[in-house]
């Protein structure tokens, strides 16, 4: 019996849907931690955290802890912004691991 080529495309759709679990985990990582002082330990609060290649980006809180999902991959490189503090690039390899980010002032 011969298939005909206008149903052939549906046997590719199974193969996509479930190779996408290879490229994307099957739910997004959690990345946590706190961004303080480098020498009082004060926590600063609305620090800018954005994953590089990502649209994925934070605001720091009073308390200086911020929460950022991804979908990526780890690790992921994470930047910290503040206008008065020197930017900071981090990489972030265990969702698990609570970050500590010390910034230096400018």
């Amino acid at each position: 019996m011969k298939s005909s080529p206008a149903y052939n495309w549906l046997i590719a759709i199974p193969a996509l849907i479930f190779n996408t679990s290879e490229i994307y985990p099957a739910k997004p990582a959690t990345i946590r931690g706190s961004i303080v002082h480098s020498s009082t330990g004060k926590s600063i609060e609305n620090a800018y955290v954005y994953i590089i290649s990502g649209e994925e980006e934070s605001l720091s809180g009073k308390d200086g802890n911020f929460t950022i999902s991804t979908w990526q991959q780890l690790p992921v490189t994470l930047v910290i912004e503040h206008p008065l503090y020197k930017q900071k690039k981090i990489s972030a390899e265990d969702a698990a691991k609570k970050q500590l980010i010390k910034l230096e002032p400018k």
